[in-house]
């Protein structure tokens, strides 16, 4: 049989060849969703890696500007290699990354580290996705590709909430290095179970398009110029999306201050996002239920922007981990509030467009704001909350956007 004809029926017929494809990238997912050193990131950074909160704020800046810069050779070298070698690049970048935080504390090392960080992530960004439609396309699944890329995610949130409260206790009883050098070989693993994808031999890329970012973002700044909706809708989820994020960061600094114990800090990381998950159902219900979605996205950013307030003025540990877990339910699912609104305003083809666009503003605000938020923090962690609260409150009450839009 030639190698044409080959071709042509795994593409007409399901092949086994490629089905292991499926609970392998599961595991894969499950393995990089381990992350020990996520329950005492701040820990971690300012007393075993010796910065202060402004360098920290600095490596993530620069973070963001590399994951931005190599989003196109990362693509170029996944189309050359092949997705599966690409999946492995990343997890091997994964592990070097790994490697080079936990070996001592350097401020310049931990860029290097960054490095290769964002190499891996933004190597895997879109390569998993491509990898998949290919396995699913051999068993004549492309179009569930939704359902199983959900489960890939899902796999890594649930790794999330189980490593957190492990890398409190690792923290607590070997040491914070250790957190991150075991997170290296779990990466190793990941790498492994990388090396056995198998890459679809198929015609045409699989009916697969693949994203060019510069193409994607010169059509999605002229869809926004030119339509004033969907601009209104972007800024609104954009600025307070950003200022609400901040607590990823800032909310392990609160509670040293606070001299709350580190091995309750992955418990409480692992809360957050179990919290996130029950809220991420609940409020659509809500939204469902309302009148006027307006109201809801007011109610919202209100209490957010009340809750962050509040955060800079209690010196209560109990009280504090109540108003952190209330940002959490309300703030971090609100850009699914956008998602209607945004959708009636962009056609099918364009909505990649318009969201690569939007992400990459996002990264570049987060690049210039980190730094800012480190000098501010360096000063008065309890000053940077009630800033951020009265911000998401004033940029709540001059809103442009109505419930029509939503």
């Amino acid at each position: 049989m030639d190698k044409t004809r080959e071709i042509k029926i795994e593409h007409e017929y399901p092949s086994k060849k490629y089905k292991s494809n499926i609970p392998k990238s599961f595991l894969f997912y499950f393995i990089l969703g381990i992350h020990t050193v996520r329950g005492v990131m701040i820990p971690y950074f300012t007393i075993w890696g010796q910065l202060t909160f402004f360098q920290l704020m600095i490596l993530q800046s620069y973070f963001m500007l590399v994951i931005f810069l190599l989003e196109i050779p990362s693509g170029a070298i996944a189309d050359f290699l092949g997705r599966n070698k690409a999946l492995s690049l990343s997890a091997l970048s994964l592990v070097f990354a790994a490697l080079f935080y936990s070996i001592v504390p350097n401020f310049f090392l931990f860029a290097l580290a960054e490095t290769f960080w964002a190499f891996g992530i933004a190597l895997m960004s879109g390569t998993d996705e491509a990898f998949m439609y290919s396995t699913l396309k051999t068993q004549g699944k492309e179009k569930e590709l939704t359902k199983y890329m959900a489960r890939n995610r899902t796999m890594f949130l649930i790794a999330g909430i189980i490593s957190a409260p492990m890398g409190s206790v690792i923290a607590e009883f070997i040491s914070l290095q250790f957190t991150m050098t075991f997170l290296a070989i779990m990466y190793a693993f990941a790498f492994i179970v990388s090396l056995s994808f198998k890459e679809p031999k198929l015609n045409n890329n699989n009916g697969y398009k693949p994203e060019r970012y510069w193409p994607l973002i010169k059509e999605g700044f002229k869809e926004l110029k030119k339509n004033k909706i969907l601009r209104i809708l972007c800024f609104d989820k954009l600025t307070i999306g950003i200022l609400i994020f901040l607590l990823f960061w800032l909310y392990q600094v609160y509670l040293e201050e606070l001299n709350v114990p580190i091995i309750l800090f992955g418990f409480i990381a692992s809360a957050i996002s179990i919290v996130n998950i029950i809220f991420m159902n609940i409020l659509p219900m809500m939204l469902k239920k309302a009148k006027k979605k307006i109201n809801v996205l007011i109610t919202v950013d209100i209490i957010c922007g009340i809750a962050y307030i509040l955060l800079g003025l209690t010196f209560n540990p109990i009280l504090g981990i109540i108003l952190i877990f209330t940002i959490v339910a309300t703030g971090y699912p609100r850009f699914l509030l956008y998602m209607n609104g945004i959708n009636k305003q962009v056609e099918s083809e364009n909505r990649a467009t318009v969201l690569s666009t939007v992400n990459m503003f996002r990264s570049l605000l987060r690049a210039i704001l980190f730094p800012i938020i480190g000098i501010i923090v360096m000063w008065n962690i309890f000053a940077i909350f009630i800033i951020i609260g009265s911000l998401i409150i004033l940029f709540t009450l001059f809103t442009r956007v109505k419930s029509d839009y939503l």
